[in-house]
């Protein structure tokens, strides 16, 4: 059951922090929005090093509370002036679109479950463990041992949508956060909405949920990360160019807001720092290309508004560290959780790998590079991003790739960029989309040179559409804000029609979307969903055998509340068969308690060896399951009583250097 006075709470919450952004730095509200995210998920961050993200109840109270008080301490006509502008933000068309988008999306997908291969192995079972244990997980607490070093930024937001309901983890509010984490992002294009037609707003809102299906599904069904890292990076580039003129605290929301941005991108996913050094290299070519006296005054007073006067090269100093204080922040966040992994013990298996690539000579490249490229070339030029037909056109890379050079060459012949800006935009589109491919391919031929189902186009596309998404999607967004903010000067300056002046560029918009968008893929993520719910509650009901039940009911038995770093398990299971599917599944279901697995012959297994291999496994308990062999002949000796049984869970204990097994419930 939600706790309605939380609920509250939050969005009162949310609605003041934005509508203060907003005044602050007059800019509108879905333009606020992001930026309220982007401070909420570091706030967050902060919370859950502390392992207190509960406390986020207590800040949005207090600051609910004390702009309360700075409210009712101001003058009459300030406080007047304060209501005009919250009536008249609030008031905005785009607003009123981003409200009935989240409304919608938040009601229709709170019956979702998890079904995805990737939110089983970790992205679900992580933010489950977020959700139990009130913050990170201690040394060697991770629920996911191979994907320890995957970053949380995501998982905050799905854990503030999860702490609404504080008796129950329910999946449906975690995919609520995860597309409002999305969608957040894509707000500020429905500032293009100059009028207040109810269908032109509905249409827009219906157009940003469709609008990433164009070139990613995983999204829709799962808590696919580069999506979110795509949103994020072209709300970048976008906000890139969206630089005042006038200095002033502008200037401050324009340099702080790109930094949130890439602050906040690199706790998304660990790629995410080749994304932001693309950003950063984006950034520093835009300013380079913006000529005139104008902008050269602007510069001359950023950051201080107290420069009249100052030379050129003072105003190259300021501009510089401007760009040092945008490039840190990243490099804060993101530098401080590798730390924070360093610390816990927190290793991913693809990192691993991807070190002993550059260090050692372990790994060479693969020995199917030839097929791999093949796979890759036929993909790239002849399968559709999409699995499912959309209305008219189906876009491969290749053809996405082409489409946005188009696009650009449009905009420039359109006088929505200039020259020099024009150019800067298609050479670094096309550069940025060549090199990240390159590093796709790349990747297939090292890192992930086992995995023989990319061998084929149609296992290789899902991997170009998942992997690519933040170039394509990314760029998409970015030319789409160009598009509907630019956009107006050409229905404007050709005689339309006053309905085309006024909403040309979102029927445009929405025409694209249309006729490029996998809306099946959409519609299934928001209603069509239902369906399947449970057949994919079946499926994983159908992974959790007889043994790991027995398991899971013998974690019964941890003390409670678990320890607050959390609890590692060590699972013996038998060595007859592999089952790391089941595993995954069954780690799932254990979080927030990690679990590591080891298959062993209990029949054939010294005492001392399997000693050894308790002790790598920095678990605080054991369990192993029942089985025909003699489990007493390996673990008698160094159990407390001197007799030893499977199916039931033991506390590991050191005494003296010596390793000792102790029963949790005291028989």
């Amino acid at each position: 059951m939600l706790s309605f006075a939380t609920v509250v709470l939050h969005i009162c919450f949310m609605l003041a922090g934005t509508l203060w952004l907003a005044g602050c730095f007059k800019v509108s509200l879905v333009e606020a929005a992001p930026v309220f995210i982007c401070i909420l998920v570091t706030v967050l961050y902060g919370l859950a090093m502390l392992h207190h993200l509960s406390w986020i109840d207590g800040i949005a109270g207090a600051a609910l509370a004390l702009s309360a008080v700075w409210i009712l301490t101001r003058k009459k006509e300030q406080r007047e002036k304060i209501g005009r502008m919250c009536l008249e933000k609030v008031s905005e068309p785009s607003f009123h679109t981003a409200v009935i988008l989240l409304l919608v999306v938040v009601l229709c997908t709170s019956g979702k479950v998890v079904s995805w291969w990737d939110d089983i192995n970790f992205w679900a079972a992580d933010v489950k463990s977020l959700y139990y244990l009130d913050g990170f997980a201690g040394k060697y607490g991770n629920v996911a041992p191979e994907f320890g070093d995957y970053p949380p930024g995501g998982q905050l937001i799905k854990w503030w949508f999860l702490h609404f309901d504080p008796h129950t983890f329910r999946e449906g509010l975690a995919f609520a956060g995860y597309y409002v984490m999305n969608l957040v992002f894509l707000l500020p294009l429905s500032g293009g909405i100059k009028g207040r037609n109810p269908v032109i707003m509905a249409l827009m809102a219906a157009a940003l949920w469709f609008f990433p299906s164009i070139a990613e599904v995983y999204g829709y069904d799962g808590f696919c990360a580069d999506l979110t890292m795509a949103c994020i990076y072209g709300g970048f580039l976008w906000a890139v160019t969206d630089r005042p003129q006038r200095p002033g605290a502008a200037h401050l929301f324009y340099y702080g807001r790109l930094a949130l941005y890439l602050g906040v991108m690199v706790l998304v996913k660990s790629i995410g720092f080749v994304w932001a050094v693309f950003g950063l290299l984006f950034l520093i070519l835009y300013q380079r290309s913006v000529s005139g006296r104008g902008q050269r005054n602007a510069d001359r007073t950023e950051l201080d508004g107290k420069t009249d006067g100052c030379t050129e090269r003072h105003s190259q100093t300021m501009r510089a560290r401007a760009l040092c204080l945008t490039a840190g922040f990243p490099l804060l966040t993101g530098g401080s959780w590798l730390v924070f992994c360093l610390l816990m013990r927190r290793i991913t298996r693809t990192t691993a790998t991807a070190v002993k690539y550059m260090t050692t000579d372990e790994y060479g490249i693969s020995g199917y590079t030839r097929e791999f490229a093949v796979a890759f070339l036929k993909a790239f030029t002849g399968s559709p991003l999409h699995k499912e037909k959309s209305i008219a056109i189906d876009l491969t890379p290749l053809g996405l790739y082409l489409c946005v050079s188009l696009l650009v060459i449009l905009f420039y012949k359109m006088r929505m960029l200039s020259d020099k800006t024009g150019r800067i935009v298609l050479v670094f589109s096309m550069a940025s989309g060549a090199v990240f491919y390159g590093i796709i391919f790349l990747a297939h031929i090292t890192i992930f040179a086992t995995e023989t189902q990319y061998l084929e186009p149609s296992g290789m596309i899902s991997s170009i559409e998942r992997y690519g998404a933040p170039f394509t999607v990314g760029t998409l967004l970015f030319l789409a804000g160009i598009w509907l903010q630019r956009g107006t000067r050409f229905f404007a300056g050709n005689r339309m029609p006053r309905f085309l002046q006024t909403y040309g560029t979102c029927v445009g918009f929405i025409l694209f979307v249309a006729l490029t968008a996998g809306c099946r893929v959409g519609y299934h993520g928001l209603i069509g969903y239902r369906d399947d719910v449970e057949i994919r509650l079946q499926e994983r009901a159908d992974m959790i055998g007889a043994d790991e039940t027995q398991f899971l009911e013998a974690l019964r038995s941890l003390p409670q509340p678990l320890e607050r770093g959390g609890a590692r398990v060590c699972y013996i299971r038998k060595g007859d068969k592999p089952r790391w599917v089941n595993n995954s599944y069954l780690a799932y279901e254990a979080s927030p308690v990690s679990v590591v697995y080891r298959s062993v012959n209990l029949d054939d297994a010294p005492t001392d060896w399997m000693v050894q291999e308790i002790r790598a496994s920095h678990a605080g308990y054991l369990y192993a399951e029942e089985t025909e062999a003699d489990a007493g002949a390996v673990f008698d000796e160094i159990t407390e009583t001197g007799e030893f049984a499977c199916g039931v869970l033991y506390r590991i204990e050191e005494e003296g250097g010596l390793l000792k097994l102790l029963r949790v419930d005291g028989r």
